[in-house]
Formats: structure tokens, sequence, C-alpha cells
């Protein structure tokens, strides 16, 4: 139901300060098909230290307030405490994690110079790709090191993020050797000076893997980071030379996410064994230049928080929280607007750093801990509503496919369906070229299906007896938003409302005979 811009036949998602640009194509990467065989192990919270009443407060307020979260995974001692899944977000459903990719890119440039593939962080960039000739060729530019781009601090001249516009990269898109059009960038200071968000700094430590390894980074990240922490499902976009997206593109569950937030609490060792050097995860969180941006400071593509925590940050309120004081490991996924962006590490705050009371376990609390277990059921599955009868007009346009004039988000023509009684409604869709069939729920629960490589859910009601409304949601994905349809006699008049990214669409179909 979108635009989205040809000329990037990759899944572009970026995550700056505050906000992003993520244009969807096709799921480019690759899954792995092997099933995964170890599972976490669980506790109470009381067990762990915590307190059940106070994650149960989390999870009233997150539905209270309406937040769009759609998961929430408490991790302490090694030991899942809690674990919620918001309708319609699935525990057996992965989900983009948009700008967190920064950081398992970091774990693997650790691991490549651990492997011997790469000498140190104060390699010139340049000699990574001593066959290209950049333009723009200065002192500052021969001076950037690897360092400078895990840092934030290349000095090159992107212009990336939201402050302009995402331009930088809308301009990499269109040339078909991005590392090349990296390279050529003016420099704007000398590197390691200050702290500049930047997307394309990112993809070229994806190439900088690629080009001393001879693998791309999700291969390499199979053989070095995925299996050995039993990660059998990941999608990852790639560009030009199947260079996967150093800024972001990864599509996890979110207990492998955390397995690896869980990996770095650990100092980099899993099951005894050490799989990213102990020193990288300690120079990777550490304090490596100020940001004064999403979180106090900066270390190797992790996010640093003067209060004793680090992040993996990505658009939408994708947060992944390490408490080392806490030993504790805190995921979320959302689909939040920009401006909802902090909603996540502030619930953290305030709900679960106070929730661990004690190194020692507390007391036991079974009344607490049951209302936390009944919280977490219940946000999964809402209760179905109570059907209302079809007014007239559902049975006059069921089955009749409306066509549309060419409009901006190629929304070509629809059909509706319904049946007296049923519970659902079967809706087909044509945007662009694509094609599908969906069913959407009519007791205010989603219907979940997928299709084009994406998961999505859609619930609708009549609010009159000519006005049907549909709620929709890309569940594996930062999307969400609805349609207002309007029949009268042979026409309906359409308003689409993406909501992340706030596009409005009103457009007029009419019966196709």
């Amino acid at each position: 139901m979108k635009n989205f811009l040809p000329i990037l036949a990759v899944l572009l998602v970026l995550c700056a300060v505050q906000s992003c640009l993520p244009f969807r194509v096709e799921a480019q990467g690759e899954v792995a098909e092997t099933t995964s065989s170890w599972s976490w192990p669980t506790s109470t919270p009381e067990e762990q230290g915590m307190d059940s009443e106070r994650l149960a407060e989390l999870l009233m307020t997150i539905q209270k307030n309406e937040h769009k979260i759609r998961s929430v995974t408490v991790i302490r001692n090694g030991y899942v405490v809690a674990d919620a899944y918001f309708h319609p977000f699935r525990e057996d459903t992965w989900h983009i994690i948009h700008s967190c990719t920064k950081s398992i890119m970091s774990a693997l440039i650790g691991i490549a110079m651990e492997e011997g593939y790469i000498e140190s962080v104060d390699e010139p960039v340049l000699d990574f790709f001593s066959e290209k000739t950049p333009a723009n060729l200065d002192e500052r530019k021969k001076a950037l090191t690897l360092r400078h781009l895990l840092t934030m601090s290349s000095g090159l001249r992107t212009e990336d993020s939201y402050l302009y516009q995402w331009r930088g990269l809308r301009e990499m898109g269109r040339s078909p050797d991005w590392v090349q059009y990296i390279l050529n960038l003016p420099m704007s200071e000398t590197p390691g000076t200050r702290f500049e968000y930047s997307n394309c700094v990112a993809f070229l430590l994806s190439a900088i893997l690629q080009k001393t390894t001879g693998q791309n980074a999700l291969s390499f990240a199979r053989e070095h980071l995925f299996e050995p922490l039993d990660i059998t499902e990941v999608d990852w976009g790639f560009g030009p030379g199947r260079i996967n997206l150093g800024w972001g593109g990864i599509r996890m569950k979110p207990h492998d996410v955390a397995k690896i937030a869980l990996l770095y609490l650990n100092k980099g060792r899993w099951n005894g064994t050490q799989i990213v050097p102990e020193a990288w995860v300690e120079e990777s969180t550490s304090r490596q230049i100020r940001s004064g941006t999403l979180s106090d400071c900066y270390g190797y593509q992790w996010w640093v928080d003067d209060a004793g925590y680090y992040m993996m940050l990505g658009y939408g309120g994708q947060f992944v929280i390490v408490h080392p004081e806490k030993n504790m490991v805190v995921v979320f996924t959302s689909v939040l607007v920009p401006g909802e962006f902090f909603t996540p590490e502030m619930l953290f705050k305030n709900f679960v750093v106070p929730s661990a009371e004690s190194s020692k376990p507390l007391p036991v609390n079974r009344e607490g801990a049951a209302r936390l277990d009944s919280l977490s059921r219940a946000v999964a599955n809402p209760e179905p509503q109570k059907i209302s009868a079809l007014p007239e007009m559902a049975s006059r346009i069921s089955g009749k496919t409306y066509s549309f004039d060419p409009n901006p988000p190629d929304f070509k023509k629809f059909s509706l369906t319904f049946e007296p009684g049923k519970r659902e409604a079967v809706y087909t869709l044509c945007f662009g070229p694509k094609k599908i069939t969906v069913k959407i729920g009519l007791d205010n629960v989603y219907r979940i299906s997928r299709s084009e490589g994406y998961t999505r859910a859609y619930r609708g009601y009549w609010v009159n007896h000519r006005t049907f409304l549909i709620d929709y949601e890309v569940i594996d994905f930062t999307e969400r938003g609805g349609a207002r349809m309007v029949f009268e006699d042979d026409v309906v008049r359409v308003q689409i409302h993406e909501v992340i990214e706030n596009e409005r669409h009103e457009l007029i179909g009419r019966v196709q005979e």
C-alpha cells in the first residue's frame, strides 16, 4: 500500500536520532532452515530477586496507555522472569530490529579481528579498498580508520540521518557501487573529533568484513555468532555486491536478540566458549565518544548510558538493554511513532529497574507471580467481541471488485467478501505488482497471514451502514495503519493512513464491470 522507492531493491532501514526512513521493498536476506534446540530457562521474578508486582504493573501500564509495544522480555541471572507478547504479535514471530543490527555488526568485526582477518581498529579505511580511487581525497580522508567508523566519528559528509531528511542515503541508493559512493564523499572535519550518526559508515563496516573474510556478514555471522548461540532464523537484507546492510535490515526473534545481549553481559562467553573476545566486549560497551543524542555516549556501535547500562537501539522503539550491575537483559520490540521512541526506556527505568530489588531471592509471592502470568496471557489473547449483524451494504458489496485510477500508493483494486454470521471477512488487495488475500477479524481480534515475505494482521468493523474501517499491522516490520471505506452506490471513497511514516492518501474506486 506504499510507494516504495524502486531505486532501492533492498530492505533499507536506518535509525537516526529519534527517527528514521525505513524503505521496505522485499525481504532480501536468507533464512536458515535448521531448528533451534536450545530454550531459555525460566524462573519466577522473586527467585531472581525481582518483584513480580512491579513487572505486572509494567504490562498493565502498556495496556492501559495503549503503548504500541509488541513484546517485552526480562532476563535476570540468565533466567526469563517476564515474557509478554501483545496481540497481534506472537512469540513465534521474528521482528525487524532496525539499527540494533549495528551492534551485531560490531560483534562481527570483533570476531574477525580475533580470527586474524583484520589487524586492528586503527587500520586506515582506504587500505581495505586499495583497488578503488576515492574522489575528494585529502589528508583527513587518509587518516580515516576503522575505529572512526565504529564510533560514528568518521568526519565524512554522509548527510544520511534524519537531520538531512536522509538525503545521503537516497543518493547512495541511486549509485551502482555503494562503497565507491561513500569513499567519494567529501570530509566535513577531521576523523575522531565529533560524533555524527551515519548509516553509510555502518554499511562500510559490512563491506570491510566481506572484503577481509571473503564472506558476507550473514554467512560469517552464521558460522561465528548465530550457530554457536543456536540462532537459526535470521533474515538480513543486502545491497550491491550482496553486501549485507551494516546499518539495519535484520529480522530475528526477540529471544534470539536477547541471546546476543546475554552474550555481552557475560563478557562474550556462551556455555563456556568465548564467542566474542572479552576485550572487544569491554571496548564496544565503554564510552568511546560523547553522543548527546539517543543516549549519553557511544561505544563501538553500542549506545552507552551514564546510568550504567548500554543498549542496542532501532527505529520504531527496538530497545535491547544490558544492565551489568543488575545482571539483567531486557528486550522491547515496538511499533512506535518517532515522538514515542523513548517509551521502552522510560518503562525500563520506571518499572524494570525498580523491580530488581535484591541480588538474592525475595520471599515467594504466588499472587504476584500469578497476576503477572495472567496478564501475559491476556495481552496475547484478547477476548473476541460479540459480532453485530452485518448492515445491508455488506451483502451489496460482498465479492465485488473495486478498481482505482493511478494513485501514489499504487493501490489498484480490492474486494471484500462477507458472510452472515461469520466472524471474519475475506480481503483481496492488489497494489503495485502484488496481490494478497487475507482474512479480516470482525470480532476485534486480528487475523494473521503471511504473504510476500511478511506477516500481516487485519481486523475491521462497520461503524455505520455504509462505512467500514480496517486496522492493519505488518507484525514483523514497523508498519501499521488503517483504511476507512465509505460505500455509496457503485463508488467507494477510501482514506488510507500509514501511522509510522504518517502517510495519508484519499482514493476513489468504482465497481469493476
